[in-house]
């Protein structure tokens, strides 16, 4: 039986971020299907899979983010939750990464690349582990702000991520300052 292919855009760790993130797999009970750190990832999107490898795929997608680099966006991460496996979800707001992934999807799209597995939308979370481990839930706050997004190819169940590709972030827009007008601070 083989393998297959999956790829796939994301974000993935510096080694500081993935050190702590596995620590938290173990806290959760991860012990024996544990993600090893230098696999941890966010996904954005699967844009294909099949029982070969696509020679194209590489091509297709730089060809989709040719031109203005994208830039990148915080990342709330804090809710730990295990039970059947293990993960962090993205804590509070999200509309920085809701927007990222908008602005990426519609590049992927002029090439007729888009998102499989993803009906209802982007739920942006890093997978520590798929034991089945104690029902917990805590907090662990930590902002994470993307340097590079990449295209990985995954062999599935092998165990093995293949980074074919990654693209440097520009950093994240600055924030909107309500201040008052002008006019009204004079007054």
């Amino acid at each position: 039986m083989r393998a297959g292919y999956r790829y796939f855009l994301g974000f993935r760790p510096d080694p500081i971020l993935r050190a702590w993130l596995a620590s938290l797999g173990a806290a959760a009970g991860q012990i024996e299907k544990r993600v090893a750190a230098e696999y941890l990832h966010l996904t954005l999107c699967v844009i294909a899979e099949g029982d070969d490898r696509d020679p194209f795929i590489l091509a297709r997608v730089t060809a989709a983010l040719a031109g203005e680099a994208l830039a990148s966006c915080p990342i709330r991460l804090g809710r730990v939750i295990g039970g059947a496996g293990a993960a962090i979800h993205t804590l509070g707001r999200q509309e920085e990464i809701q927007g990222f992934y908008r602005v990426l999807i519609a590049r992927l799209a002029s090439r007729d690349l888009f998102p499989l597995h993803r009906r209802s939308g982007l739920n942006p979370h890093v997978t520590l582990g798929y034991d089945r481990g104690p029902d917990v839930r805590y907090k662990r706050p930590r902002e994470w702000i993307p340097t590079q997004l990449f295209l990985i190819e995954s062999e599935v169940g092998q165990g093995r991520h293949n980074i074919l590709g990654r693209w440097p972030l520009l950093p994240p827009p600055q924030g909107f300052f309500p201040f008052a007008a002008p006019d009204r601070l004079a007054a």
